[in-house]
């Protein structure tokens, strides 16, 4: 598939026409899966039956509802608990950075 300017491989979103075509691949299945010729019969009896799981369940209400915030905990002083090895040179590097510099001691005995 060609990628568009600007949305080089494993860079942002699908452009608006790929996102399309690919719901509309997507509704046209679930209308034969469910035998259903209506888009929105067959997306409510998906939906029904994504809902009985609890994972399903769950994604349902965050469509709904919206996803909780999530909460990270950035005050750990224990850099080596976190997996760096996806991390490039360069991110490494300002992490390297940003760690020293929390971590320089003002306190002029210890100088």
């Amino acid at each position: 598939m060609p990628f568009e300017k600007g949305n080089k491989h494993g860079q942002g979103r699908p452009s608006k026409v790929d996102e399309e075509k690919a719901n509309a691949l997507f509704i046209k299945a679930i209308k034969e899966i469910y035998d259903k010729t209506i888009d929105d019969e067959a997306k409510i009896a998906f939906i029904k039956t994504l809902i009985q799981s609890p994972r399903g369940e769950m994604f349902v209400a965050e469509h709904i509802f919206g996803k909780p915030k999530e909460v990270i905990d950035m005050t750990t002083n224990n850099i080596s608990s976190y997996d760096l090895s996806n991390l490039t040179d360069d991110e490494l590097d300002v992490l390297t950075k940003l760690y020293a510099r929390n971590h320089t001691s003002t306190d002029d005995s210890e100088h």
